[in-house]
């Protein structure tokens, strides 16, 4: 593990090097991965593939996809259609989720209200939860994050699941009018701490499941 969380940190410094400087339209197409840019979903399905190679599960029983979790039944003419669900990476072993991440540059309060209402959506949904593994976790990835404890509380209030939501950022500061989000360096704490949840939430699949 040791090693594969010095191959994720130097992935996450070149990604960082590579946007140092950069500003308005330019930042906005590195970071989401417009024209050549790999852009902050692939690094993270990166940092995902590491791990998983890693512990040595088949990437044949691997699935990282982003398809929408649709109704795959009939909805009554007097019912609302029930509505398409997805974030960045669904990851999928042995024929369910076990892991949700969603990743983005800046994660601020209107973003992470939204994300939790998602996830008490696919959480709450038939059509999702039978999809999901009984412990599935949930991860925010960003650069920076600016949300405050007291709307994690009270989104854990009104729309729980508070302990299936985890956050990590890889940035030290938050992006400003003299610098963005790759100025000030990596915060390899929150990289390292992401890489552990990887390995705690991935770990039950380094044994073959018997068929």
């Amino acid at each position: 593990m040791i090693t594969t969380k010095k191959t994720c940190i130097t992935e996450v410094k070149k990604f960082y090097e590579g946007g140092k400087g950069l500003k308005s339209k330019l930042l906005k197409n590195y970071t989401s991965g417009d024209g050549d840019n790999p852009g902050f979903e692939d690094l993270v399905e990166t940092l995902v593939w590491h791990v998983i190679d890693d512990l040595g599960i088949n990437r044949d029983r691997v699935d990282i996809h982003s398809k929408y979790f649709q109704s795959d039944y009939s909805i009554p003419a007097s019912r609302d259609p029930q509505d398409p669900q997805r974030m960045d990476h669904h990851v999928k072993i042995d024929g369910k989720h076990p892991l949700i991440i969603e990743s983005r540059a800046w994660i601020d309060k209107p973003f992470y209200t939204l994300k939790r209402a998602v996830t008490r959506n696919m959480m709450e949904l038939p059509y999702v939860r039978e999809q999901l593994t009984d412990d599935v976790q949930f991860a925010y990835v960003g650069l920076a994050i600016d949300v405050k404890d007291r709307l994690i509380s009270s989104m854990n209030t009104t729309q729980g699941y508070g302990d299936v939501v985890n956050m990590f950022k890889f940035s030290p500061k938050r992006r400003s009018s003299e610098y963005n989000y790759f100025d000030k360096g990596v915060n390899e704490t929150g990289v390292s701490d992401f890489i552990s949840f990887l390995y705690k939430t991935l770990s039950k699949y380094t044994k073959e499941i018997d068929a």
